[in-house]
């Protein structure tokens, strides 16, 4: 008896079996089938700049800097400038030793010949009077930047006329911009040529930068 019970329990065990495997089949086939292949892509054809998104909250793409702003007004109008043109930018800010009152001083040597060679040179050049040049140093003012003053100092090392620089040292508040490029745009030319003239730009220099991802701005 025992053995028609065990034969009858593994009859319905394999009746039961074939039947689940034959409900599951059909489900497996439709879940394969919704797949649609032509939705697959390989990393290498997804848009770069759609990966950027994945990456966090920083991405990393190409800048350019306009530096030398002396005032957070200039910096501003173009940071709202290059928004119009479509492109996103920040403002940094730092301090940073500078010079001015630029002053190139003449020595004058104590060999009298020498001396008022010397003291001539400078009347004929600088229009100044004999009688104001009676000590050893004299001053020559009123340059705009340390260029000027350095042009004058080869021009009197050319009369073999001992001369320094000396300025004034200063620490100042410097204001840069970082404009952001895009994978598929960049700055101009032109845009570039109108901040660095309409501006007062010292210098440009093109980077590369990290920034907080968002959206660009509507151009």
């Amino acid at each position: 008896m025992l053995r028609w019970i065990a034969l009858f329990t593994l009859l319905a065990n394999a009746l039961l079996f074939l039947w689940y495997s034959i409900q599951v089949a059909p489900v497996a086939d439709k879940a394969s089938a919704a797949v649609d292949i032509d939705t697959l892509r390989l990393v290498s054809e997804i848009n770069p700049k759609s990966l950027a998104w994945l990456q966090g909250d920083v991405e990393t793409s190409s800048c350019v800097e306009f530096d030398g702003f002396g005032s957070w007004v200039k910096a501003s109008a173009v940071k709202r400038f290059v928004y119009e043109q479509g492109f996103t930018s920040e403002i940094d800010q730092v301090r940073v030793n500078g010079e001015r009152n630029h002053r190139v001083v003449v020595m004058l040597p104590p060999q009298l010949n020498e001396r008022m060679k010397v003291i001539d040179y400078l009347a004929r050049t600088e229009k100044w009077e004999l009688d104001d040049m009676l000590d050893f140093e004299y001053a020559i003012t009123g340059f705009k930047d340390r260029h000027a003053a350095e042009k004058k100092l080869t021009q009197l090392k050319g009369a073999k006329i001992k001369a320094r620089i000396e300025f004034d040292p200063v620490n100042q508040l410097r204001f840069k911009v970082r404009v952001f490029e895009y994978i598929d745009r960049k700055l101009s030319n032109e845009i570039k040529e109108v901040v660095v003239e309409s501006y007062s730009v010292e210098k440009n220099e093109k980077k590369v930068c990290q920034r907080v991802a968002s959206l660009r701005p509507t151009e």
